[in-house]
């Protein structure tokens, strides 16, 4: 449709359009009036029970945002900001400190917000949005999806993965042949044709979780990887039967029928009240040849998926249908704040990357570039980096139980040499994770150390 089917009214300017909804910002909340000793209030109201009418510039201003041809005007802003409503300032919750949340999983500050006793089940909390986007248009799509698993590797949703128009085509690539037909979503570590699709395509996605009711805010940022068949296949058994015959019928994101909006002026639905719009006619066999709108096309596909597995105990999972887990790279956690102030903690996983890019710009001459696209781009030298990594640890320890050793044959104490090899383990990785790959340490942490301290200090006297 186009906006020159919209109902005929006043002429606007592209700067100035019309209003279509109005909602104003924030305001303070409108003191109740209070009743002086020389008001008496009418006694009438409290012993029959009768409400007072709203003021006429109520109804008025009710009517105006209801009309689709008229501008809310000065009176009618004025009313509706002054409404108690208008006033809410995120005042659900005491403010969001650092203290509050987890010192290092934000999976499991997640688990935590997710089973507040406020989320009742009847919100469905577990809906969420995920954004995916073209390569290389860049042009974003977003779609609600519902959470089904979360793991310690990330978040996880299940769909239909197979049309190229949609979301799998984003991710996963579209192949050359160009077959109108629903592709196999890959799986880790097995088909290697279908991996190839995978690095076609834009692994990079977001989730974005709103909990309006307490006022709470989850965005996730990070990489879509496929669950293998086996686990697709766990979720797929817990399914009712009608909506695995649904998933073998739908091809989401397919279109199943177009028309131009100039055509559906003489077609309408077989809905359609001829009171309300009596210009336009009605034809007198609207009930008998009504518009097809491409539903018999998918009503027909569900009765051929009943037909083929009518004598199947167990319909299989189909090969364009799973689940996709969501690794985060980043996870932001947002509250609401009076006064817009909000409170906003991001978590990135930096712990390793950091250095490891470090490393690899070493190597490269790649610029302007983030260290998560740096580190993806460039994954063999990423997974030499840490194996070079792994072997330094071996060898770190290869050392440190030589001297460990020597210091048990000539140390006249097997005590002290064990509570200093253990001070000593302690401290220097502590050292080393701050130094080299960029780690910080709680105030807890230097408690531990000032005890150990302590400890080392008062057994060596002893001994």
């Amino acid at each position: 449709m186009n906006p020159g089917s919209l109902p005929d009214g006043p002429s606007h300017d592209a700067k100035h359009p019309k209003k279509l909804i109005f909602a104003p910002g924030d305001i303070q909340t409108t003191p109740e009036p209070k009743i002086t000793p020389t008001e008496t209030p009418d006694p009438s109201a409290t012993a029959t029970g009768v409400t007072t009418a709203p003021a006429p510039i109520s109804r008025l201003a009710a009517e105006a945002l209801r009309s689709n041809a008229s501008t809310p005007d000065s009176v009618t802003e004025n009313e509706i900001v002054s409404h108690p409503a208008r006033a809410h300032q995120f005042v659900s919750n005491p403010p969001l400190t650092i203290s509050q949340m987890h010192p290092t999983n934000p999976l499991h500050q997640f688990h935590n917000w997710f089973r507040d006793p406020r989320l009742l089940p009847s919100s469905a909390p577990e809906t969420c949005t995920l954004a995916t986007a073209s390569m290389p248009s860049g042009r974003v799509s977003a779609r609600v999806v519902y959470l089904k698993e979360l793991d310690e590797r990330g978040w996880v949703v299940y769909s239909n993965w197979g049309s190229r128009e949609g979301k799998g085509g984003q991710v996963f690539g579209n192949h050359a042949d160009g077959e109108d037909t629903l592709s196999a979503m890959p799986e880790p570590g097995q088909d290697e044709s279908l991996q190839a699709g995978l690095q076609e395509g834009n692994k990079w996605a977001a989730l974005t979780f709103c909990w309006s009711n307490l006022e709470r805010q989850v965005r996730i940022e990070g990489l879509v990887e496929p669950l293998s068949r086996d686990e697709s296949e766990m979720y797929w058994r817990t399914r009712e039967r009608g909506s695995q015959i649904g998933a073998w019928a739908s091809w989401q994101s397919k279109v199943l029928w177009s028309m131009e909006p100039e055509l559906l002026l003489d077609r309408r639905r077989k809905s359609l009240d001829p009171t309300l719009c009596p210009q336009m006619q009605v034809p007198g066999d609207v009930d008998a040849t009504d518009i097809d709108d491409g539903r018999a096309l998918l009503e027909k596909r569900v009765k051929e998926m009943e037909e083929r597995f009518a004598g199947v105990e167990q319909i299989p999972l189909p090969p364009f249908w799973g689940g996709v887990r969501l690794v985060p790279e980043s996870v932001e956690f947002w509250q609401g704040r009076r006064s817009r102030l909000h409170d906003r903690f991001r978590t990135t996983d930096t712990a390793t990357t950091t250095f490891a890019a470090h490393l690899i710009h070493l190597f490269t001459s790649a610029n302007n570039i983030s260290d998560a696209d740096l580190i993806s781009s460039h994954p063999i030298l990423m997974l030499l980096i840490r194996g070079l990594c792994f072997g330094l640890n071996i060898l770190s320890n290869i050392i440190m139980w030589a001297l460990f050793t020597r210091a048990l044959t000539a140390g006249s104490s097997t005590t002290k040499v064990l509570i200093t090899n253990t001070a000593a383990n302690f401290l220097v990785t502590a050292m080393l994770g701050m130094g080299v790959f960029g780690e910080r340490v709680g105030g807890w942490w230097w408690v531990g150390a000032a005890m150990m301290g302590v400890g080392c200090v008062i057994v060596g006297r002893r001994d």
